[in-house]
């Protein structure tokens, strides 16, 4: 394919349509979707839950529950006891979900507005 062609801007779908072929070649299919499942596990999670990160009371505004820090685990099986971390492939071997534990600190507030605790979980 023409290195011009490649480079220049496109307007239409038939001209993305055709680049195609080379972004494949270049990158190929499954890198791509293991880009975008790392990014969201390092960064758009973080995102979603720094973006919603306060619940408050409706009717009592000094009380209120906040997520702090969001942390995913390493994917892993417990058998008899013993636990190991496992790949994506042994997942799609063993008909398993690949899954993670996620976990979050948490801060709140509790008590009267006159009287109140702030606390961490």
């Amino acid at each position: 394919m023409d290195k011009e062609f490649q480079n220049a801007p496109k307007k239409s779908a038939v001209d993305k349509f055709q680049l195609i072929p080379e972004f494949l070649k270049v990158r190929g299919l499954v890198k791509q979707h293991l880009d975008s499942f790392n990014y969201f596990v390092k960064t758009d999670i973080k995102k979603i839950v720094r973006a919603n990160d306060r619940i408050q009371a409706t009717h009592y505004p000094h009380i209120y529950l906040r997520f702090l820090n969001v942390k995913i685990g390493k994917p892993s099986i417990t058998t008899d006891g013993i636990t190991d971390i496992i790949s994506p492939q042994t997942c799609r071997l063993s008909d398993r979900t690949y899954a993670a534990p996620i976990t979050v600190d948490i801060e709140y507030s509790q008590g009267s507005p006159d009287d109140l605790k702030i606390r961490k979980a």
